[in-house]
C-alpha cells in the first residue's frame, strides 16, 4: 500500500549516491548535501488519481514548498509528473519532454555560462509541456507548441490569475511567465536577496 503521507527529509545516503554527478557535482558552488531537502509530496494526475512524487530544494525554503504543493493538491492542481532529475540523467531537456515538475539541478541556464536557480535549489519548474519556455525562437520542450495559445485554458496549465501563480506568489516565488521576450511558464524561483 502506498504512503500517501507528505514529508520532508534529510538526503538519504541511497539517494545522495543517485544524485552524485547527475543533479548534484563536487563544485564549491554546489550546496552541500546538508544544506538539500528531500520532500515527498502528493499530487493530482492527470488521469484524476492521486500519486506520489519527489522534488529537492535547498533546505531554506524546504517547508515553505512542502506547504506550496499540499495547497496546489488541495486545489485538485494536477502534475503530469513529480521525480526527482536524476531519472533523466539530470538533463532537463529529457525532463521537460517527459513533461515532468523538477527542481534542484545543479546546472547552467540554457544557452549561457550562468548557473540557474535549480543549481541552488530556489526553482521549481510545473508542467513543462503545458507551460513551455519561449526564448530565441524556440519553444521548450516542443511538445508545448500546443499550449502557446495560453488564453486556451486546460488542466495544468499555470495562468493568471489561478491557483499556482497565488499558492507561489504568495511565499515569494517569482514567475518565470512574467519575463518579457523569453516568457518561462514552467518556472518559479526563490530571490535569493
Amino acid at each position: 500500500m502506498v504512503d500517501f503521507t507528505p514529508g520532508l527529509f534529510e538526503i538519504p545516503p541511497h539517494v545522495r549516491a543517485e544524485m552524485r554527478g547527475v543533479s548534484w557535482h563536487d563544485h564549491r558552488a554546489c550546496p552541500a548535501f546538508e544544506a538539500l531537502r528531500l520532500l515527498k509530496l502528493r499530487h493530482h494526475t492527470f488521469a484524476g488519481a492521486v500519486s506520489m512524487g519527489e522534488l529537492v530544494v535547498h533546505a531554506r525554503v524546504a517547508e515553505e514548498v512542502l506547504a506550496i504543493f499540499e495547497r496546489l493538491f488541495a486545489a485538485g492542481f494536477p502534475l503530469a509528473s513529480l521525480r526527482r532529475v536524476d531519472v533523466f540523467a539530470g538533463d532537463d531537456e529529457r525532463s521537460m519532454a517527459a513533461n515532468n515538475s523538477s527542481g534542484f539541478n545543479f546546472r547552467k541556464v540554457q544557452g549561457t555560462e550562468l548557473l540557474s536557480h535549480h543549481a541552488y535549489g530556489l526553482a521549481i519548474d510545473i508542467n513543462p509541456v503545458q507551460n513551455p519556455w519561449l526564448h530565441a525562437g524556440r519553444v521548450d520542450p516542443p511538445e508545448g507548441r500546443a499550449y502557446l495559445d495560453r488564453e486556451h485554458i486546460r488542466p495544468g496549465m499555470i495562468v493568471r490569475p489561478g491557483a499556482v501563480l497565488e499558492v507561489f506568489e504568495a511565499a515569494g516565488w517569482v514567475w518565470g511567465g512574467d519575463e518579457v521576450g523569453a516568457p518561462d511558464f514552467h518556472h518559479f524561483s526563490k530571490p535569493t536577496g
